[in-house]
Parts: structure tokens; C-alpha cells; sequence
């Protein structure tokens, strides 16, 4: 069942952090949150997978990313 899955799995995370407007997440991995700097608080996930920081000349972005593991 589905919560049994749960129960045995634990939420792994990592950041990733790219110069530039856009941080893509690693293979099996999802967004669940992204920074910004300049303190560009407007930001949007694209295709599931890459953090986007929408303010202009963007200097660096990161992206915190999980996956289910077991």
C-alpha cells in the first residue's frame, strides 16, 4: 500500500546553486523551493525540474531538491 511505501522511505534533499537566472535540479530529483539573489523575491519552477528567478540581471539562483528514498 502506498502508506507502507511511506513509512519506509525518507525524504532525501539537496541544493543546488548555478550562476545566472536558472538552477536544474538532478536526475529523480524535484523542486521544492528556490532562492534568489539581488533579493528577487519572484521566482517559478519550470518543466517540474528548474528553479527560475524573474527579476533581471539575476546573479545566482539556487534550488533546494527532493526525492522520495528508501
Amino acid at each position: 500500500s502506498a502508506s507502507k511505501v511511506l513509512e519506509n522511505s525518507k525524504i532525501v534533499c539537496t541544493t543546488v546553486s548555478q550562476r545566472g537566472a536558472y538552477a536544474a535540479c538532478p536526475e529523480d530529483y524535484t523542486p521544492t523551493g528556490c532562492s534568489c539573489g539581488m533579493a528577487c523575491g519572484s521566482w517559478d519552477i519550470q518543466s517540474e525540474k528548474t528553479c527560475h528567478c524573474q527579476c533581471g540581471g539575476i546573479d545566482w539562483t539556487s534550488a533546494r531538491c527532493c526525492k522520495i528514498g528508501s
